[in-house]
């Protein structure tokens, strides 16, 4: 059941940088890997089979599952791995924040909806109602007139609200979300 070619060196966890230790290489019912160490070991917590497709399988022993005949008890490396603990997150450079595109240059907003900057409440309803009849992702499912629907949507956001409106109006920036 256990092979020579499910062994490969420990790569290490979140917390642990690698120790370089062999160790059995098995796929959790989830499809994640999983490292156990290479004997089977009677305080371990882990069963371990080979799968009808010949994949060595894992998971974890409980009560309702209890240890059947083809399994092997067995410890999972993490347990028993004694890598260095990694650098902690403070002097890690801190995670990448996500792509938000930049806002639109000063009076584009009024020339996304199609109208002019002395136009009414009504006007900019209706522009952008007409626009988002024609440019929903529903009724058009390319990409650009996706990312089209989101600007004019933005627009709307700003100059729908008189405050927001005035403030756009005075520093050709929409304002920031509070």
């Amino acid at each position: 059941m256990l092979s020579r070619a499910d062994v490969k060196p420990c790569r290490g966890s979140k917390d642990k940088l690698p120790c370089g230790r062999a160790v059995r290489w098995t796929r959790t019912v989830a499809g994640v890997d999983f490292a156990v160490d290479l004997a089977p070991h009677e305080d371990g917590n882990t069963a371990v089979w080979r799968d009808v497709h010949g994949v060595l399988r894992s998971r974890r022993i409980t009560e309702e599952r209890p240890l059947v005949p083809p399994e092997k008890r067995m410890m999972p490396h993490a347990v028993t791995c004694p890598g260095k603990p990694r650098v902690p997150e403070s002097s890690q450079p801190p995670p990448r924040q996500p792509h938000r595109p930049a806002p639109p240059p000063a009076g584009l907003l009024y020339v996304l909806l199609g109208v002019t900057r002395a136009a009414t409440q009504d006007d900019i309803t209706r522009a952008y109602r007409r626009l988002a009849r024609q440019l929903h992702p529903d009724v058009n499912p390319d990409p650009k007139v996706a990312r089209r629907f989101q600007e004019i949507g933005e627009a709307y956001h700003v100059l729908s609200d008189p405050r927001r409106r005035a403030e756009y109006d005075r520093t050709g920036r929409p304002p920031r979300a509070r």
